[in-house]
């Protein structure tokens, strides 16, 4: 019998040309087309699983514990927040050791890849700080008001929590800090106007999504113009809705427009928006980011056990209302008075409230599908890249870091004794709290002219007393300042020492200023990192000129862009 040879020829044809039909229109099909499919996934999860991927929640300690096995195991959640203060972070391979296990567990689990959230704002909210670049913060970018170093310094940013495997960082703060006594933005905000902060926060959030890190706008739709800490209280915004559309919106207009994939809540009440309820809650207001704004992306809520929100409810009473109202992920962080355990008992509550049709079945299908689009326009779904430690801190950190130092320290009121104190080599007292010392030698260090006198950050009246009858009569006194408006003690040691021989170096808001406004000199440096130390080290020894310019108002004294340009005249 004649074999037929042409047969296995046409099969292998046929799957040749099938495989080559299937890898083309997997590679060619829109992106959009791939997101929705994502989105479409929700529908196959299980109730509990699609309860869990709305959560995202803290826990204790450096490495994968027995709770927060069970947490992933029979929550699967969809995220987890690190914190220095709860142990995730103890240095930097320890991290990126933890976020692989953290991944690696929720595959074997049977699991969705994690969010592995942080807040790395930079300057004072900065939970990684060894192994990696510290940087002046967002007050300091806007006195520098350069677009392209902000972009830079989240591309630093993002490259290294990149590296460790973290994939979502809550920046940037898109808050105007037009309120010169709020007590929990301050210097986390780029400033007082709505341009500046419009320009600086979509410059970050646009890098940070660049190289590979989810950023997450913050907090809408404003907490600025608050004089209450959301983490113990609830703030109140009295503006009309006229002055939020001037002040609060642009910026978060901006970071929509601009397709920024995530923007986080803010626990204040808005009246003019909603007399009621807290912006967290609120269906019209977070309503409004969808309709009025055009957002589509992942709407987070705050650490839902903040103060601000324990007005009579639940954290798991007000976790199901901001879900309801329109928040995608419920975020559970380290607040004060909130044990990990309560996970167990929220996802429970979230489950029964899902099954008896409080939270509807639309509202829940919607947000996890959402939440897996992002979890696949972020790559969480490809396989997971190799860590390089070895590349830490990231090779243009600190580079950059100098460069914002040098273009925002501000001289917001110079002195012509103290300067001609410093030339004639006369010794001048510092004044130092004893907790930020390591800033002080370093000033020290780069200015042997100064004598360094280190006092309790809230110095009693023995302190005081004999301080000064250790500087006795000098006519110059250069002092450091942390905000001392809200320090009653160290404003006090302040305003003993004499206004009229005080030059102020302020490490946070300049804010300080009204509280001192007949100070002799005033510089604004906005941090007081190693970076910004030094690069004020230089001005104080004529070696550069102070660069920045006030990136907010100090109402009465001086307008937001203010800044003198020479410290000293060389000597001749």
């Amino acid at each position: 019998m004649k074999r037929n040879r042409t047969a296995p020829f046409l099969l292998f044809l046929f799957l040749f040309l099938f495989l080559f039909l299937f890898l083309f229109l997997f590679c060619f099909i829109p992106a959009g087309v791939l997101q929705a499919g994502a989105g479409n996934l929700a529908g196959s999860l299980s109730l509990e699983e699609k309860a869990g991927q709305i959560m995202m929640c803290y826990f204790e300690g450096p490495e994968l514990s027995p709770n927060l096995r069970k947490m992933m195991a029979d929550m699967k959640i969809g995220g987890v927040i690190l914190y220095s203060s709860r142990g995730n972070i103890v240095s930097t391979p320890q991290v990126a050791a933890l976020c692989s296990d953290l991944q690696s567990f929720a595959s074997s689990s049977g699991s969705w890849p994690l969010f592995i959230g942080i807040d790395q704002e930079g300057g004072l909210i900065q939970r990684l700080t060894e192994g990696v670049t510290r940087f002046p913060g967002n007050m300091a970018l806007g006195a520098a008001n350069d677009e392209n170093l902000a972009a830079k310094t989240a591309e630093v940013m993002a490259r290294e929590l990149s590296t460790l495997g973290i994939n979502m960082n809550f920046a940037p703060v898109a808050d105007v800090n037009n309120n010169p006594f709020n007590p929990v933005i301050g210097v986390r905000s780029f400033g007082s106007s709505p341009e500046l902060v419009s320009r600086l926060s979509g410059a970050m959030a646009s890098a940070f999504a660049r190289e590979g890190v989810i950023p997450s706008a913050k907090h809408f739709p404003g907490h600025g113009n608050t004089e209450t800490d959301s983490h113990s209280g609830l703030p109140l915004i009295s503006s009309a809705r006229d002055e939020l559309e001037k002040t609060e919106f642009p910026p978060f207009r901006t970071l929509v427009a601009s397709g920024v994939p995530m923007v986080m809540t803010a626990h204040v009440l808005v009246p003019a928006l909603d007399p009621e309820l807290p912006a967290t809650l609120s269906p019209s207001i977070l309503g409004m980011l969808r309709k009025e704004m055009g957002f589509s992306g992942v709407i987070i809520t705050d650490s839902m056990g903040m103060g601000a929100l324990k007005q009579g409810r639940t954290i798991a009473e007000a976790a199901i209302t901001a879900f309801n109202a329109g928040a995608d992920i419920l975020l559970f962080g380290a607040d004060r008075g909130y044990e990990e355990q309560e996970h167990f008992v929220i996802f429970e509550s979230i489950l029964e409230a899902c099954r008896n049709g409080t939270i509807p079945a639309k509202r829940l299908d919607e947000a996890v599908g959402r939440i897996l689009d992002l979890k696949t326009e972020a790559g969480l779904f490809s396989e997971e890249k190799g860590t390089r430690i070895d590349r830490m801190p990231d090779p243009e950190g600190e580079m950059i870091a100098e460069r914002v130092a040098a273009e925002s320290v501000t001289l917001v009121r110079s002195w012509r004794e103290a300067t001609e104190k410093i030339k004639t080599g006369g010794k001048i007292p510092l004044v130092w709290p004893e907790e930020q010392i390591a800033a002080a030698e370093i000033l020290v260090q780069a200015c042997p002219f100064f004598t360094l006198f280190a006092l309790p950050g809230k110095p009693g009246k023995e302190d005081i007393r004999l301080l000064s009858d250790k500087i006795g009569n000098q006519e110059v006194i250069f002092a450091a300042d942390y905000d001392c408006w809200k320090n009653e003690h160290w404003l006090d040691l302040l305003r003993t020492l004499g206004q009229d021989r005080l030059f102020l170096l302020s490490a946070r808001t300049p804010y300080s200023l009204l509280a001192l406004p007949e100070a002799k000199g005033f510089f604004a440096l906005y941090s007081d990192i190693p970076a910004t130390m030094k690069a004020l080290g230089r001005i104080l020894n004529g070696n550069a000129s102070p660069r920045g310019n006030l990136p907010v108002e100090l109402p009465g004294l001086y307008p937001q862009g203010w800044g003198e340009e020479k410290f000293r005249t060389p000597s001749p």
